[in-house]
């Protein structure tokens, strides 16, 4: 809104200078409308590369027939446009004075009290006048020159605007200077006014973090930082554990009390750099410029405890899952912000109150490529090897029937599809254990019933949770974290050992 806003200023703004030259060419002789249809398209040609901003430049923009010369200069010192006032009172035309500075055009002594009055406006004034003597085609004119910062609407100077005056016409002075006091206090509310109106577009009113416009927006500038520069940058996903149930048991004022006072509890753990976004719903996120994966990982925890601990109105206490990523060179904000979404949903699968962090991807895997491959996986090894071929080769596929059933849930596939893959794993366990107590029977290993009997105990439980998961009274959680854990991990990695001396 404030970026189109001030574009129509500056077309606007440049019509009118070339309405101004129009009406002068009316009342001057015909051999002068090449001259002035060239300095026209100069101006607006200046105005549409620059943008120029509804700030002191509106001064420009006074009838030329008062004869009063306007100059604008970059922050180099370079004059970047002149008007033809300003051509007359210098002696000069515009290719003689365009990408020229003070020092360029004028004695020493008069190019420094200019310059000086430039660095006054660089520094902070917001206008500056100086008297001085200029001497064109041998004619000496004392001109009164008011400087003024060219300001665009992120408060920055853009550049420096002269209007320069004959010191003979006191009348016309005290007009203009009158004129600028004006525009300069117009200037000033329609800024704060810009300001306000960018506030409110980029602003949670709920909570007063920012929305998902401005950490969009900001987000691209942070990772043109990291590409340019190789800062570390990261983020942060915070969900409020179980919302629903508090917004059904207590109310939706309620609710958004809730996220009224997380916010507050949110940012007084965070430092100065880091910014807070009201993503959505219950959601919110942490950009955390210069930061790398472990910092991330420390401030997760400490906002995890720090929320736990908090006692809210009405509800008492409350818990938050947090995903977290480091951004990767090469990736985009969709991939990156991807996986911290998944790390946040695996902090749920895992049951809640959970911090999880997304590792780096696999240098040379593309994303996508193996949704499991970002996560913490099952890693099979050699030393995990009894010697058995049977054995061995169950004992791999066991691990990667596990890995797929996290990345399915990591993915979100649907839950008859995980439900699926649970069931074949389950499966899968009963015949190795069928198979493995055959093997080490016959290769005389002494705790070979005792070893059924543990075997027994697990496919037990196992169909009496996977009955759980199937009734919805079961987290998808609890379901992994025995299946893929305590069978296929600790299991082979700690019972089964016991039995590898009678396999050498």
């Amino acid at each position: 809104m404030v970026e189109t806003l001030d574009n129509v200023y500056a077309y606007a703004i440049a019509d009118y200078w070339r309405h101004e030259y129009c009406q002068l060419i009316q009342s001057k002789l015909p051999s002068m409308r090449d001259i002035c249809m060239h300095e026209n398209d100069q101006a607006y040609s200046f105005a549409k590369e620059h943008v120029i901003r509804a700030s002191g430049l509106l001064s420009l923009f006074m009838p030329q027939t008062l004869g009063i010369g306007v100059g604008v200069k970059g922050l180099d010192g370079r004059y970047q446009l002149v008007n033809l006032a300003m051509e007359s009172q210098l002696g000069m035309r515009a290719a003689q004075i365009m990408n020229k500075t003070d020092g360029d055009l004028f004695s020493p002594d008069i190019a420094e009290q200019l310059q000086r009055s430039d660095l006054q406006i660089l520094e902070g004034a917001a206008a500056t006048s100086d008297e001085v003597v200029l001497s064109a085609n041998g004619v000496s004119l004392r001109s009164l020159w008011l400087k003024f910062p060219v300001i665009g609407s992120d408060g920055h100077i853009l550049s420096i605007g002269s209007v320069v005056l004959d010191i003979s016409k006191q009348a016309d002075i005290a007009e203009l200077r009158h004129s600028l006091n004006l525009l300069q206090q117009t200037n000033h509310e329609l800024r704060k006014t810009l300001a306000e109106l960018g506030l409110q577009a980029s602003t949670d009113t709920l909570t007063g973090a920012w929305n998902r416009r401005r950490l969009e927006e900001t987000v691209i500038n942070e990772m043109d930082r990291l590409k340019r520069y190789e800062h570390p940058l990261s983020l942060l996903i915070i969900d409020i554990d179980l919302f629903k149930k508090t917004n059904d048991d207590f109310g939706h004022l309620v609710g958004d009390q809730v996220l009224m006072e997380l916010a507050g509890v949110i940012r007084a753990c965070l430092r100065a750099t880091d910014s807070l976004t009201r993503w959505g719903g219950e959601e919110f996120v942490v950009l955390s410029p210069n930061t790398t994966l472990s910092t991330m990982s420390v401030l997760a925890e400490r906002l995890r405890k720090k929320i736990g601990k908090a006692v809210f109105p009405v509800v008492g206490t409350i818990t938050v899952s947090i995903g977290g990523a480091e951004c990767l060179p090469g990736e985009i904000w969709e991939q990156w912000f991807n996986r911290a979404d998944a790390a946040l949903y695996r902090a749920k699968a895992c049951g809640r109150n959970l911090v999880q962090i997304a590792p780096e991807t696999p240098q040379g895997m593309g994303v996508g490529e193996n949704v499991s491959a970002n996560f913490l996986q099952l890693s099979w090894h050699r030393a995990y090897e009894c010697g058995h071929a049977l054995i061995d080769d169950q004992h791999r596929a066991l691990f990667g029937h596990a890995n797929k059933l996290l990345a399915a849930i990591l993915s979100r596939r649907p839950n008859e599809e995980v439900a699926a893959l649970i069931d074949a794993l389950v499966r899968e366990v009963a015949q190795h254990f069928k198979d493995e107590e055959k093997i080490i029977t016959a290769a005389g290993f002494s705790g070979a019933a005792k070893h059924a009997i543990i075997h027994r105990e697990l496919i037990d439980k196992a169909v009496i949770l996977v009955n759980s998961f199937h009734a919805g009274t079961l987290t998808l959680g609890d379901m992994f974290q025995f299946l893929a854990y305590d069978v296929v991990a600790r299991h082979m990695l700690g019972a089964d050992r016991e039995y590898f001396p009678y396999l050498a």
